[in-house]
């Protein structure tokens, strides 16, 4: 296993955890007043499984779609965390405003790296 992979891992398992814990424990306030031990949980293991699929599918048996999850998931990581600490340290945007704009930017680069990473392996197999 290669440090890139380790640390995409990483990146990924790290951002997913922030974003899901942050989402369910908002969503959770209105019913649990102490919404953050639902929210915890349950980004840890979404930020586990996030980190899984990217050591899966960077494997050297892994197929073409794993392969292309596992780089869509690495993308987000890195994008989120990005526009998260730059948000947040550049533009002292508030935390509620700062997670929005960096899950949309987010979802965004890996959508967008899916789709590259489809073009190119339909490009491969022609």
């Amino acid at each position: 296993m290669h440090a890139r992979t380790l640390a995409a891992a990483a990146v990924a398992g790290l951002a997913v955890f922030l974003a899901v814990g942050a989402a369910v424990t908002e969503f959770a306030l209105r019913w649990i007043e102490f919404s953050l031990f639902v929210g915890l949980p349950v980004g840890l293991v979404a930020g586990a499984t996030a980190a899984a699929a990217v050591v899966v599918g960077s494997g050297a048996d892994a197929s073409d779609r794993q392969r292309r999850v596992a780089a869509a998931v690495g993308a987000f990581g890195a994008a989120f965390l990005l526009v998260l600490a730059v948000a947040v340290g550049a533009f002292s945007l508030p935390p509620s405003r700062a997670l929005t704009l960096a899950t949309l930017v987010a979802v965004l680069t890996a959508a967008g790296t899916n789709a590259l990473e489809l073009a190119e392996t339909d490009s491969l197999t022609r």
